[in-house]
């Protein structure tokens, strides 16, 4: 990477300029004023850690955006996902499969800036959400929905989820609304506290493993294939395991395939969101967001001002029982 905002990310110190949004005419976009940016889980890899993977050249963090749109002065969220849509992938609605996909917060410009431009239809009017900030969570609650509506392909039974992370709490949320009987595994005693109060008695956690499961969805993943491995554990035999995250590069499964397989496992990979099938995963996400609960409070309740970002990394990495969900960096214009 090179330029201003690659030495801003270097040393942990935000740009604060307009960002252009590559490939697109400027009758195509607007300018929105960012007013909370989440960190999601994969920007925190990359930022605090030497990363094994390829990234954009340059690179462009902060996907998980609210603002105000600069014409409107509405209040707006920020869908990242910018597909062809003239391909095979595109005309299916499987946007997150288009070999031309291009993401703000990864080859566009994102959001840990204080003002970001991006394509007009990429932005969703949100005035009905009770808090504008829980609309950072329109990205994860998309990932958890597609991973219920496609990759548990309607399915209903005993649910397991392993992670305590926002992923895993967002497809908590969806499971159990679309009839599953959901449990989630979650080891550490202070989340298991704050989601007991927030979750309510349709979801059940678990400190120690999970029961036998029709399905699991592995919603930890990271830096071992531990995660998928304790999945593998608790589902049942002809039952399907679902990966709801990307795990680190050369993460490899340490058990025998012989092993999954010859139990007729089912297991696959459920990649971002879609808008396939008459539905758009992160519109309707928005619409989960606004039904709501104190799960969205929960999850955005840590607030730090833009230019706060070393502490906003380093809050989200440390052992701590009080350790966010979620950092949110709020412009400080």
């Amino acid at each position: 990477m090179s330029g201003p905002y690659a030495w801003a990310v270097r040393n942990r110190v935000l740009a604060r300029f307009p960002a252009p949004v590559g490939g697109s005419q400027a009758g195509d976009t607007t300018l929105v004023r960012v007013r909370h940016a989440g960190l999601c889980g994969s920007d925190v890899a990359k930022l605090n850690h030497p990363w094994q993977g390829r990234l954009p050249e340059p690179w462009y963090p902060g996907h998980e955006i609210v603002g105000i749109d600069a014409e409107t002065l509405g209040s707006v969220v920020v869908d990242p996902l910018i597909s062809c849509r003239s391909c095979h992938s595109c005309d299916r609605g499987h946007v997150h499969l288009c070999p031309g996909l291009r993401r703000i917060g990864w080859d566009l410009p994102g959001g840990l800036a204080d003002r970001v431009r991006v394509p007009r239809n990429s932005i969703v009017p949100i005035p009905h959400l009770q808090d504008p900030a829980h609309g950072v969570l329109a990205d994860p609650m998309a990932v958890a929905l597609h991973g219920v509506r496609c990759g548990l392909r309607g399915r209903s039974g005993r649910l397991g989820i392993v992670g305590g992370g926002v992923i895993a709490v967002c497809t908590a949320v969806c499971a159990a609304e679309a009839g599953w009987d959901v449990h989630l595994l979650v080891r550490s005693p202070s989340r298991s506290h704050q989601l007991r109060q927030v979750l309510g008695r349709h979801i059940s956690l678990h400190a120690a493993g999970l029961p036998a499961c029709d399905a699991v969805v592995d919603a930890a993943s990271g830096h071992s294939d531990a995660p998928v491995r304790q999945a593998l554990k608790a589902v049942r035999d002809g039952g399907t395991i679902l990966v709801q995250n990307a795990y680190a590069p050369r993460v490899a499964l340490s058990v025998p395939l012989r092993d999954v397989f010859r139990r007729s496992i089912t297991l696959r990979g459920s990649f971002s969101y879609c808008r396939a099938d008459g539905h758009d995963d992160f519109r309707d996400a928005i619409e989960v967001i606004r039904k709501g609960g104190d799960w969205a409070a929960l999850m955005t309740g840590h607030r730090l001002p833009l230019s706060q970002l070393p502490r906003g990394l380093k809050d989200l990495t440390n052992e701590a029982h009080d350790r966010p969900f979620k950092v949110l960096l709020t412009s400080e214009t």
